[in-house]
């Protein structure tokens, strides 16, 4: 259940960030946000409903939220300083 909350929150931060913006100029980062967002939420449904077999534990989720919100400190710096 833990690893399902992970997901969900992953997930809830890479919609947020890919809808909001934050600084990010780039439209294909927030496109590419917005779809990593709606895979991890989607997986973590699947997960909950369906019961599987076999469950693919993707270490990338504890990694994405820190490496989504560096790139936003990053732009938002990039910004305020040019």
């Amino acid at each position: 259940m833990a690893y399902i909350g992970l997901l969900g929150l992953s997930g809830l931060i890479a919609l947020v960030i890919g809808a909001v913006g934050f600084g990010l100029n780039s439209v294909g980062q927030r496109v590419l946000n917005i779809a990593i967002g709606l895979a991890f939420i989607v997986y973590g449904l699947y997960l909950l409903i369906g019961e599987p077999d076999t469950v693919y534990v993707i270490w990338y989720v504890f990694i994405v939220p820190i490496l989504l919100i560096v790139n936003v400190v990053k732009a938002a710096r990039a910004r305020s300083n040019g």
